[in-house]
């Protein structure tokens, strides 16, 4: 016997657990008392997965009686703005790994529609056949409500970090710790750096129109029928020309001569660097410039993401500048796209797209820490 078989080890334990249990009640119990939202369907896809069971919680959420649902296709649950791509992406899912993880919009009995995340299993018989598939679900409602207050306190708190800085109001030497927790707030609302598979899925949980590869939707917080469309279209990265940008004066011209600076500054270090090779202090020193870019950057809104990759850039460079292994080719191609996107932006002024520049940097950037991994 293969003490070391998971499979093995699970089968011993359940056998315990059944000693003093049918297997019936158990599952009963399992069922009926889980905190999360269950359903269990059949596994005949032509018919739309027919419900054959739903617990009292998944009851709750959808406002059907478990006698309403028995026999009814799953797409009871569906309705115009569920996300016809990531349904397109269920059975096939399914019939591969016997598995699928998701978001989508489901609609309640009453026509009201909810946020949910899926996590649908393959129950198979002892051949090994799919019989049914059970499916845990997780209404994220509170979960949006969270995540707008936490954006709309962290808007609050750095317009007045930055007025206060702009007024000589430094918080002393608290200065930088407001500023990471201020970064580290936007992080966990940009998932772009670190999850892009979580971004994928929660920007199909909320769209209002099907995403295309180049739209990030504003995820959380279009779902309301109230939403201020005229406040939110800066933030979805609808195409921008340069005039347009400027128009407004997004950014103080202090600001500007920093972001000017900085570039120069790099040109030079870079120049260096591609034509001597590796040097941990002009490492460091790139480092350094683009935390200055990351900062300015950081309170001009609409460039929250460019800011937030430069800034988990430098950081990344500065823990690894003592490795002459760094792929020095790679931080010259992320450092090119950067320059030409702000050169575009803040210095020529001339663009038909300052998002553009943007995104091919964000591009650059995660490919680069794709290849220096983790801290």
């Amino acid at each position: 016997m293969n003490t070391n078989d998971p499979s093995m080890e699970e089968t011993l334990f359940f056998g315990q657990l059944l000693e003093n249990s049918s297997p019936i009640e158990l599952l009963k119990q399992i069922l009926m008392r889980s905190q999360h939202a269950i359903v269990v369907t059949d596994a005949d896809r032509n018919h739309g997965y027919r419900i054959v069971y739903a617990n009292r919680v998944f009851c709750r959420h959808t406002g059907y009686e478990l006698a309403e649902l028995i026999g009814q296709s799953t797409a009871i649950l569906q309705g115009p703005k569920s996300n016809r791509r990531v349904l397109a992406r269920l059975s096939p899912a399914l019939e591969e790994n016997g598995y699928f993880y998701g978001s989508s919009v489901n609609y309640r009995k009453d026509g009201s529609m909810y946020p949910v995340e899926w996590n649908i299993s393959a129950i198979t018989n002892e051949a090994g056949e799919v019989t049914h598939y059970i499916s845990l679900q997780k209404d994220l409602t509170n979960m949006r409500r969270l995540v707008r207050q936490i954006r709309e306190s962290t808007d609050v708190f750095k317009q007045f970090y930055q007025d206060s800085a702009r007024q000589g109001n430094r918080f002393g030497d608290a200065s930088d710790s407001v500023l990471r927790a201020l970064k580290r707030s936007a992080k966990l609302l940009n998932g772009r750096l670190h999850l892009k598979d979580n971004v994928e899925l929660f920007q199909e949980a909320f769209p209002y129109q099907e995403p295309d590869e180049n739209s990030f939707d504003e995820l959380f917080f279009d779902l309301d029928e109230q939403s201020d469309v005229s406040t939110d279209q800066r933030l979805n990265k609808q195409a921008m020309s340069a005039d347009d940008f400027w128009a407004d004066s997004p950014i103080e011209e202090d600001d500007v001569e920093s972001i000017v600076g900085a570039l120069n500054e790099l040109e030079s270090e870079t120049g260096l660097i591609e034509l001597n090779g590796y040097s941990e202090a002009r490492f460091k020193n790139v480092a350094r410039l683009y935390k200055e870019l990351a900062n300015t950057l950081y309170f001009c809104i609409e460039f929250n993401d460019g800011a937030l990759m430069i800034d988990e850039v430098a950081e990344r460079l500065d823990s690894h500048a003592t490795d002459p292994s760094f792929p020095i080719e790679f931080l010259l191609m992320f450092n090119k796209d950067i320059s030409s996107w702000l050169n575009e932006v803040f210095i020529e002024r001339k663009t038909d797209n300052v998002f553009a520049g943007e995104s091919n940097a964000i591009m650059a950037g995660e490919q680069l820490l794709s290849l220096i991994g983790g801290q």
